[in-house]
């Protein structure tokens, strides 16, 4: 069968997706809504203002000083506010008020100033908002924000442990418990608020979602092994494809694998009808079925998508894949000396699910360029150094653990390569192993 990532298939049903991290300019615009309250901690705020404002300044004094008279004492020192300075001085003083000692509130949204706002998106305490799909991009900011800064404390830790800095390094613990609270909080509202709305992705436009967690399922920085293995068969060949290892760079998913492939006849006689005098050109099945595959029996791929929709009833889905393979003479009863082959290729998938998500039917097209060394073409019968190939598969996804699928005959300019056979496939998803 054609092996194609396994997607994600939420069980939510969708809306359409409004804001974008663009757009939040006005912090207030994703919150205000339920009337949400804003919260941020003091100790952020005071760092914000020594450095905005003056050294000396922090959220106490700022409470209990007018503006005015803060001026004066700025003045002894020979110091002056600009006009933005004063203007962020009057705002959090007339819009911030102290909750516990620890924690601020946001006591009005109804203001307009952009450096007060730039602060508040990233040090606002997403932890205290409901998760709801027009706060998304919110929760993506502040959640890889929060893992950001976790690695960043680790990191210092280890520094200080490895310098025998015991007690500096201790201090740093209740630092990493609070980044570590905040990131498994944030990972929960930041997946909620995903799943609440469609999910679209173009490579092409700025702004994007992230294709690892939604396209995938699965995280950035980790290596899985054993991901899927799929089985295709007709009467003269079978194959079987094991995916033993997947890692991502961005967008970039790195995969590689083995194709071990047996058959019944190594070779098929095919007529080409295009030459004056009859020709019979001897074909490998084996080979035929593991083009299908992207060719060869251990590879290094490298997947790309570029287009991604899914709702509640359809998926769409397209990327592009690049593969490196191996022929060799061990894996393969029709290889007799061991080849490199290289494809490129195109694959598109749509998908329309049923109601409870049980069942997903599915057509993939694939089509692309394949060359290899001279071994490997003489077992498809092919003279051209690079030739295309393609095909249609349908099928059904079962839960998202098991594929059922049919390849209809092939696609390409050579015509004993079009000349095949249905096979059938059935691929197992990462999500059967799941306990």
């Amino acid at each position: 069968m054609a092996q194609f990532p396994s997607f994600r298939a939420s069980e939510k049903s969708y809306s359409p997706l409004t804001v974008n991290d663009a757009d939040l300019v006005k912090f207030g615009d994703s919150v205000s809504a339920n009337r949400v309250v804003i919260t941020i901690y003091k100790e952020d705020l005071n760092i914000f203002l020594k450095e905005k404002i003056d050294p000396s300044l922090d959220f106490d004094l700022l409470q209990k000083t007018d503006l005015s008279t803060f001026q004066k004492k700025m003045a002894v020192n020979r110091k002056r506010l600009d006009t933005a300075q004063i203007a962020l001085y009057d705002v959090i003083k007339e819009n911030i008020e102290d909750k516990d000692g620890l924690i601020l509130n946001l006591k009005s949204i109804d203001y307009d100033n952009a450096t007060l706002d730039d602060f508040i998106n990233m040090h606002f305490i997403a932890e205290s908002v409901p998760a709801s799909q027009d706060r998304f991009p919110l929760f993506k900011v502040k959640y890889h924000q929060a893992l950001k800064q976790l690695d960043a404390v680790r990191k210092k830790k280890r520094a200080l442990l490895d310098n025998q800095e015991f007690i500096e390094a201790e201090r740093l613990t209740i630092i990493e418990k609070k980044f570590q609270i905040s990131a498994d909080t944030l990972k929960t509202l930041f997946h909620d608020a995903r799943d609440s709305t469609n999910i679209k992705y173009n490579i092409f436009k700025e702004n994007q979602i992230d294709p690892v967690q939604h396209i995938y399922a699965r995280d950035h920085g980790k290596l899985y092994f054993v991901n899927e293995s799929a089985l295709q068969f007709n009467t003269d060949a079978a194959v079987v494809n094991t995916e033993f290892a997947a890692t991502f760079f961005g967008p970039l998913r790195v995969n590689f694998g083995t194709v071990l492939s047996t058959g019944s006849n190594d070779e098929v006689a095919v007529i080409d009808p295009t030459t004056p005098i009859v020709e019979e050109v001897k074909v490998s099945e084996e080979s035929k079925q593991r083009l299908i595959t992207g060719g060869g029996n251990t590879y290094l791929g490298l997947e790309l998508p570029f287009l991604y929709y899914s709702s509640h009833r359809f998926t769409f889905f397209g990327y592009m894949r690049g593969r490196m393979s191996l022929e060799l003479d061990d894996f393969s009863d029709d290889v007799d000396t061991s080849s490199v082959v290289f494809s490129s290729t195109g694959h598109v998938v749509l998908a329309i699910n049923s109601d409870d998500r049980a069942f997903n039917f599915y057509v993939q097209a694939s089509y692309g360029s394949y060359t290899g060394a001279s071994a490997f073409r003489e077992r498809l019968g092919v003279e051209e150094k690079v030739f295309d190939f393609g095909f249609i598969t349908a099928g059904v996804t079962i839960k998202d653990s098991m594929r059922i699928s049919v390849n209809f005959k092939p696609i390409s300019s050579q015509n004993q390569l079009r000349d095949g056979k249905f096979t059938l496939g059935i691929q197992f998803l990462p999500n059967l192993f799941k306990t």
